[in-house]
């Protein structure tokens, strides 16, 4: 996969720039009047350690970043937060999870990922059209613009999972088959996925509210809060479908053990109808030499009507107690 890095500076009183060399992002990384942003995607170790070698990033977050981690987490260091972050998205009936490893100085953000995040563009797109709208501003708010949208594209993916439940919670009362259990198992390893990645999140928003004050001040805070009513809607929504699909599992297995009694029910019945029949043809079966029936001229026809007459006999009683 093609490395692609973005490079945006804003600079007071100084015309925007985007896809700056290194050396003006060392240059604007000395200037406290100005605002760096480099997104890297799909870094190899090159790029890795040059970026490094700008910025002087801790070896922890360093390693962290390249390497998978598997839940969201903050980590305070004395010149810049790191962060890692999950977004998620679909790919038809797949729930993928994308890390987004943030580094946030005092005016800088460093963001890194393997393959495209769609809250990433967004703020990008944003920038290119408004040139400075964030760019004006500083490293933290543009932090919380890339981090209120990842939280805001959360919503679309929980709406695909309520419409699924929807026509699920349908199908279930209506189908009544095995159909539809693999993608009931499905959409509940993924809310479930889904439920584990939000939490740390949720809880990693928690802490920049209370703890991280060195980097944000007391009037930023109060976004930083409203990204967090955010996500403890969305893990309440979530807890809610995993309460949903719970219900649809039982109700599943209800309708299933419901259709295999009936089943039962009707095989039940089917034998004890056919049992007299069975009983009068074993006796007129056995072999014995002196029964007055076996030489009557009717005695076959006795034997039909008889078999007849005690199935719709059983048939009627079967009526009469409701068992059928």
């Amino acid at each position: 996969m093609k490395i692609m890095l973005y490079a945006f500076v804003s600079e007071k009183d100084k015309p925007f720039e985007s896809n700056v060399s290194r050396a003006r992002m060392l240059a604007a990384i000395k200037n406290p009047n100005a605002l760096l942003w480099v997104d890297l995607e799909n870094a190899d170790e090159f790029e890795t350690d040059a970026l490094v070698e700008i910025f002087n990033f801790h070896p922890l977050a360093v390693e962290d970043c390249v390497t998978d981690v598997s839940s969201p987490k903050v980590d305070d260091y004395d010149d810049h937060l790191f962060i890692v972050m999950h977004a998620v998205s679909r790919s038809g009936d797949e729930l993928l999870t994308t890390e987004l490893d943030v580094f946030v100085g005092r005016n800088y953000v460093v963001t890194f990922h393997r393959t495209p995040v769609r809250s990433v563009e967004q703020v990008r797109e944003q920038i290119k059209k408004k040139n400075s709208f964030f760019m004006g501003r500083d490293a933290t708010l543009l932090f919380h613009a890339l981090l209120d949208r990842l939280v805001d594209n959360y919503m679309p993916v929980l709406d695909q999972y309520d419409a699924g439940l929807d026509e699920l919670e349908d199908l279930v009362f209506e189908a009544q088959d095995e159909r539809h259990l693999p993608r009931l198992l499905r959409i509940k390893h993924d809310l479930s996925m889904l439920r584990r990645t939000v939490a740390p999140q949720r809880d990693m928003i928690y802490y920049l509210t209370r703890n991280a004050s060195d980097f944000i001040t007391d009037e930023q805070k109060v976004y930083f809060r409203d990204v967090y009513d955010h996500l403890f809607r969305i893990y309440g929504i979530t807890e809610g479908f995993h309460e949903k699909i719970g219900i649809l599992m039982q109700v599943h297995f209800s309708v299933m053990s419901n259709k295999m009694n009936l089943m039962m029910k009707r095989m039940t019945a089917m034998a004890t109808l056919t049992m007299p029949s069975l009983i009068i043809a074993s006796i007129y079966g056995m072999n014995f030499q002196h029964m007055p029936e076996l030489d009557h001229p009717l005695g076959y026809f006795f034997s039909l009507g008889l078999m007849a007459f005690a199935g719709v006999g059983m048939l009627i009683w079967m009526k009469w107690k409701k068992w059928i």
